[in-house]
């Protein structure tokens, strides 16, 4: 059976779902990194019996094992980074902002893995720290914590960076649900190391707040940023990724339902800035 109809179907629902992540996490009242531990905690759980049906049979290299160990730090330093700026900027500058991690992978796979850097991408990277600049500039007249959270998001965004181009290589050799749970269950084990070592409470919340980390886990990152790796087999990353240029449209409207936040002109204009630079960028890719 052609895989064209099902991942048709399956991405833009996996696009639908991980714009709810922001709503999500700003409806938590807890710590940014018990948020981020329990998420990945809950994922790997979920994922744990489909990964141990695979698990005779898969011969995992020492290489493999330290790269789902490194990948998974840079997860885990994205969520850190992304979700406390969702806490201090609006979810439109925040997912905006997150979203530029294509543009940190061209940048790492030009520095680490010395592939070519174009005048294309060069472009294209101008124009999205240019977006980033219009954005921050806009949330300088909000206040210091808005600036501060639309830095948090950019970290969030390199870290990505790294995270995705790891996994590039890591995809080659491994399934997406290998792939998913080891990298999700370093994730998880280095998160939860943070916020113990960080004193902070993992338990006694609010009822609502073990809800909305199992829809987290479920949703966003099980159902969402799993189907995007298993999409990775029958589409070129490039075209997977431009689909998640959808997710800052779907958490914007999202949050203006929720918490009635309407985008700013200056909001509106950098971000439409940075989905242009990172569509320059993708496209010369999905021409080669």
């Amino acid at each position: 059976m052609k895989p064209e109809r099902p991942v048709a179907v399956v991405i833009p629902l996996a696009i639908g779902v991980v714009s709810f992540a922001a709503i999500l996490i700003r409806l938590c009242t807890v710590p940014s990194a018990v948020i981020a531990a329990y998420r990945l905690s809950f994922a790997s759980l979920i994922l744990l019996p489909f990964f141990l049906k695979r698990a005779p049979g898969l011969q995992l290299t020492r290489r493999q094992l330290g790269l789902c160990a490194l990948s998974g730090l840079f997860l885990s330093l994205h969520f850190l980074s992304w979700i406390e700026s969702l806490k201090l900027t609006s979810v439109a500058s925040s997912v905006v902002l997150v979203t530029t991690s294509p543009i940190f992978a061209s940048a790492f796979a030009w520095l680490v893995l010395g592939e070519k850097l174009t005048r294309r991408t060069a472009l294209a990277i101008f124009i999205c720290f240019a977006g980033s600049f219009v954005i921050g500039r806009g949330d300088f007249n909000l206040g210091a914590e808005s600036l501060k959270g639309d830095i948090y998001a950019l970290m969030g965004a390199a870290a990505a960076g790294a995270y995705f181009t790891i996994g590039r290589d890591l995809r080659r050799g491994l399934g997406h649900i290998e792939y998913a749970f080891l990298t999700y269950s370093a994730s998880a084990v280095i998160l939860l190391a943070w916020a113990f070592g960080r004193g902070y409470e993992m338990s006694g919340f609010e009822p609502a707040n073990y809800l909305w980390f199992a829809l987290l886990a479920a949703g966003p990152q099980v159902f969402g940023h799993t189907s995007l790796n298993w999409a990775l087999k029958y589409l070129p990353a490039s075209r997977v990724t431009i689909f998640v240029l959808g997710e800052p449209v779907g958490s914007a409207l999202l949050a203006w339902l929720f918490f009635k936040e309407v985008p700013g002109y200056t909001l509106l204009a950098g971000g439409a800035l940075i989905l242009y630079g990172v569509y320059v960028a993708l496209s010369e890719r999905r021409r080669l």
